[in-house]
């Protein structure tokens, strides 16, 4: 297994949904936007920072081209859906915020005194609140909320293809592996082993 792993347990994954919900702090309020975004589209977190409020509010669905691939001759913009949990969690927490205001600002601003988005590295560190928040165990970074989104997506749907189209992946083994699903067909492998001993029976050599 890789050291990021999607968080498996579903009820972890609402709790921590339900204790973000809780801080009623200007970071605590963007925690809790970020988890919640990062969940409910498996966006990269290099687009996802750069989302301003207008992308999402009030809207069902949003296209983009990922900033990964922007360089590329063949680019194509994908089109994601967006679920009614998020256009509430969006519309409730932006209210009063212009079109063009980040989704996520920092404190941090230009030379001509404009806000500017979040940092890579502010969202990594904004991980690590949520996991100490939280009580996690395992180890969280910028990763944790796209693979936890595509296996929970892949566990209630079984929907390989749309999922690579959505990670914008260009082989479904590409997606199974970093979603961490892989690791969990192996062990369901292991268990349906033929030759793996009964509990308790002594081993014949």
């Amino acid at each position: 297994m890789s050291a990021m792993e999607p968080i498996r347990d579903l009820e972890t994954v609402q709790d921590i949904s339900r204790r973000l919900s809780e801080l009623d702090t200007p970071r605590g309020r963007r925690l809790y936007l970020l988890w919640k975004v990062g969940i409910l589209t498996g966006l990269r977190i290099g687009d996802m920072i750069r989302l301003k409020v207008g992308d999402l509010r009030g809207r069902r669905d949003y296209t983009y081209l990922p900033q990964k691939q922007s360089h590329k001759k063949r680019a194509r913009e994908i089109t994601i859906p967006l679920p009614d949990e998020l256009r509430r969690v969006v519309d409730a927490r932006t209210k009063g915020q212009p079109d063009d205001a980040w989704l996520f600002p920092s404190r941090i601003t230009t030379g001509g005194g404009y806000p500017r988005h979040i940092t890579r590295q502010q969202a990594y560190d904004d991980m690590g609140e949520i996991r100490r928040i939280c009580r996690v165990r395992q180890k969280m970074g910028c990763h944790t909320m796209r693979k936890t989104f595509g296996y929970h997506y892949y566990q209630a749907s079984g929907d390989i293809a749309s999922l690579m189209t959505w990670f914008y992946h260009e082989s479904e083994a590409t997606t199974l592996i970093y979603c961490g699903l892989t690791y969990d067909n192996l062990k369901r492998m292991t268990a349906r082993n033929p030759f793996r001993r009964a509990e308790g029976e002594r081993l014949e050599v």
